[in-house]
Order: C-alpha cells, then sequence, then structure tokens
C-alpha cells in the first residue's frame, strides 16, 4: 500500500532517549487480539507465541502462507500477525516502545528513523545473529546503524504506474507512454473513450509518489544526491515545471480527487472506473483481491522528454525489528533470522510479491522482472536525510496547487523549505 510504504507524510521524531510518538500520546487500543495465523505446536519447552504488528491489511492471505512457511520449520513458535491502520500506525508503534511495551516484533522503519530507534535502546540488536552474507548493499545499508543490524528486510517495493492493459488497448494506446508528451496523449485517448484516465488524491500520499516519481526522472540519479547534498535546489525551473505537470495533468484525474482518500482512489482503480494510478509492486495484491479477474501493466514514471530516462522509486517494504523489551528474545531472532535468509526471502517475494533484496532469490512475476529491469532507480526520498519531510509537505499542503491557493513555485518553495531545515539540522 502507498500510503503506507515507510510512512512518508510523517514527521520525523528527533533524536532523544524516549522518542516522541508524532500524534496523540494514547497507548495502541486494547483490543481483543485475533486469532494466531497458526495453531501452535507443542514442544518440549512448551509453544511460544510471538505478537507481529504490521502494516498491510490487504496482505493477509499472502502473510499466512509465509508464516506458515515459517512454521513448518519451527512449529512450536506461532506468530499472531496483528495489522495495524495504517494512518495510526507509526504512532501505535512509538507510543508502545516509548512506554516499554509494545509486540514482540514489528515492521519499522528504515533509516533515518530506525537510527532514532536504535539509539533510543528500543530495539533488539541483531548484530552476529543474522546472516547477511546474501544481503545486497542497499539492505545493508537501510538496517545497519553504527556498524549494528537493527532490523531485517523482508523484500523492497519499486514504485511506478499500474495501468488496466484491456482499457489501454481499447482506447488504442499502443505502446506504454516513455515521455510526458506521451502521457498527455495517451490520456487524451482515454477520456476520448469516456474513461478516466487516473486515478490519485491529494491528501495523503499519492500526489507525493507522483512528484518523486517525475522529478526523479528529471533529476537522475546524480540530481537527487544534490538535491541530498544542498547543491541543486527543488526550486529550480525543471522542478517547478515537475509540479506545473502535475496540475495540468489534473483535468484527467477523477472528480473531487482533491477530497479523495487513498482507500477510494484505490477502489476506484482496482474496479476499472479509473485507467491508471501511481502503484508500488506491493499494491498488486491488493488489486487481485478487489478485482480478481483485472489484467493489470506496470510502467516507468515518464520522463520529461527524450533526453532523460524513465524511472522508478525504490525503498525498503518489510522490514521487520524486534523490541528490546520482548519476553520472548531468542525465539524472536529466530523469526528475524529466518525472514532475512534466502529461504524467509523466497517466501516473501513468491507471495507478498515483493522485491529480492537477497542476491540469489529471483521472482517468477513477468511484473516484478519487468520492475527489477528500470531504466534508472532513485531511492524512495524519505529514506534520504534531507528529502525525508517532502512527504509531509505534500500531505499538509498538496491540495493547495490543484484549488489555486498556491502557485506551482511557491509548492517548490515549500518543498525545498523542508530540505533546508533537514539540512540545517544535520549541520547542528
Amino acid at each position: 500500500m502507498l500510503a503506507a510504504c515507510g510512512s512518508p507524510a510523517a514527521p520525523s521524531a528527533p533524536a532523544a532517549t524516549t522518542v516522541p510518538a508524532a500524534a496523540q500520546p494514547t497507548a495502541a487500543p486494547a483490543a481483543a487480539k485475533p486469532a494466531a495465523t497458526t495453531a501452535p505446536a507443542i514442544t518440549s519447552s512448551g509453544p511460544v507465541t510471538l505478537d507481529l504488528w504490521m502494516l498491510h491489511p490487504e496482505w493477509k492471505e499472502a502473510m499466512a502462507k509465509v508464516v506458515t512457511a515459517f512454521q513448518t520449520g519451527h512449529p512450536g513458535i506461532t506468530l499472531n500477525v496483528m495489522p495495524q491502520q495504517s494512518a495510526t500506525y507509526q504512532d501505535q508503534v512509538q507510543t508502545a516502545l516509548n512506554a516499554g511495551t509494545g509486540p514482540d516484533l514489528f515492521q519499522a522503519s528504515t533509516r533515518p528513523k530506525l537510527d532514532v530507534q536504535a539509539d533510543a535502546g528500543q530495539l533488539l540488536d541483531l548484530t552476529g545473529k543474522v546472516d547477511t552474507t546474501a544481503w545486497t548493499q542497499v539492505a545493508k545499508e537501510a538496517h545497519t546503524v553504527k556498524n549494528k543490524v537493527w532490523a531485517v528486510p523482508g523484500g523492497k517495493y519499486t514504485v511506478g504506474i499500474a495501468y488496466h492493459v484491456p482499457v489501454f488497448e481499447k482506447a488504442g494506446i499502443k505502446d506504454e507512454p516513455k515521455t510526458w508528451a506521451d502521457m498527455t496523449e495517451a490520456f487524451d485517448k482515454l477520456k476520448a473513450a469516456n474513461v478516466i484516465p487516473y486515478s490519485t488524491e491529494a491528501k495523503e500520499s499519492l500526489m507525493y509518489f507522483n512528484y518523486i516519481g517525475l522529478g526523479s526522472s528529471v533529476l537522475g540519479l546524480d540530481g537527487f544526491n544534490a538535491v541530498n547534498a544542498g547543491t541543486k535546489k527543488l526550486t529550480d525551473d525543471d522542478m517547478v515545471a515537475v509540479v506545473k505537470q502535475m496540475m495540468d495533468w489534473s483535468k484527467y484525474y477523477e472528480p473531487n480527487f482533491v477530497g479523495t482518500s487513498y482507500v477510494e482512489a484505490k477502489a476506484l482503480f482496482a474496479t476499472g472506473k479509473t485507467a491508471a494510478m501511481d502503484a508500488g509492486s506491493s499494491d498488486f495484491n491488493g488489486y487481485k483481491e478487489i478485482n480478481p479477474q483485472a489484467t493489470f501493466g506496470f510502467m516507468y514514471w515518464p520522463a520529461s522528454d527524450a533526453n532523460h530516462k524513465q524511472v522508478t522509486n525504490t525503498g525498503m517494504e518489510f522490514s521487520i525489528a524486534a523490541n528490546s523489551k520482548t519476553k520472548h528474545a531468542d525465539e524472536a531472532v529466530v523469526f528475524v533470522k529466518w525472514l532475512g535468509s534466502k529461504e524467509g526471502a523466497q517466501a516473501m517475494t513468491d507471495n507478498v510479491k515483493n522485491l529480492p533484496v537477497l542476491d540469489g532469490v529471483t521472482p517468477s512475476d513477468p511484473l516484478q522482472k519487468k520492475m527489477l529491469a528500470t531504466p534508472l532507480d532513485v531511492p524512495v526520498w524519505y529514506e534520504r536525510f534531507a528529502t525525508q519531510d517532502v512527504g509531509k509537505v505534500w500531505t499538509e499542503q498538496g491540495q493547495g496547487p490543484f484549488t489555486g491557493k498556491t502557485t506551482a513555485a511557491e509548492m517548490a518553495k515549500a518543498i525545498q523549505d523542508s530540505v533546508d531545515a533537514a539540512l540545517a539540522q544535520q549541520k547542528a
């Protein structure tokens, strides 16, 4: 689910011994625990149940298969998988950790937010307990803080554009759009065929992903790194043009997209009421749950022109950390060790459709293979310190460019202001 990936809109917590939650300091609801995903088997030392908090309720069936794969080799450990509300998930986790309670295992934020929890002593140190030999460099960097391992990867996600193949074909779109001009032409053909071209929303996360996707093609990897180094400005004309293009395309979005929620936008697309939308690799499971008969395609973000490359944005999807206060540390390590192995990574790739971040793990799904064959891949912006709050700006001010309240240049300045603030904090 894009709205949940790394929680781009959530404000980062300052480094402190006790990390403040991003919202009101109320404990996670003490609801009755759902039935365990698998029944515990009696062992000589007795069964142990581990609570695992995670995002993505749409992964329920896929995760059950992953848990079954783990359970086969570890029958004495039951995983009680507990999906949480995406809008409040990070706050619930942080509030529980601050109180010294919470689940045994949880889907964690990656760096730089992982650094804060590690420094606060809220995570179980996994250094030497998990085998990182097969981890790719990006996986190691995402889960290692000060030369210690604090979480394990369950895979990565890649963001681009999902679309209904038959809808595109019926509208006469023979080739996937490669440039902004191509995309405009495709939108016109869809509109002429009485199809709403694009499903989106401007109050949660979709406009953010749209911006970083289109912007990443303009910047390239070197330009993105320059933004994070403070030597490239998002107020430059080429980046203001990104916001202008998003505004120009608003006539192709669904009616009242500024008031639409992410869940509503996703339902519109999954049911075929719109032709395309921003999508992460793991979103396709959710689409299929809503519309099992649909045939989906995946395209890269279109480039501004033929002189730029199409691009995807990639981040860690399912990083799992262990609570330092868990009463079952040994059993928690057993699970994260398995998840961070080739066997666990393959189970995630095959079932949840996360893209692998371990050498020797390969997907069989054609869409996953296409995602991995991207012409250019740029990190999701919230996994870099300077650009970590760009999503927050889009969440708080993202309706402005589409309601006449904010110009493209003003929106670009607000985004750059968040980068400047982060760079100043980094230097302090």
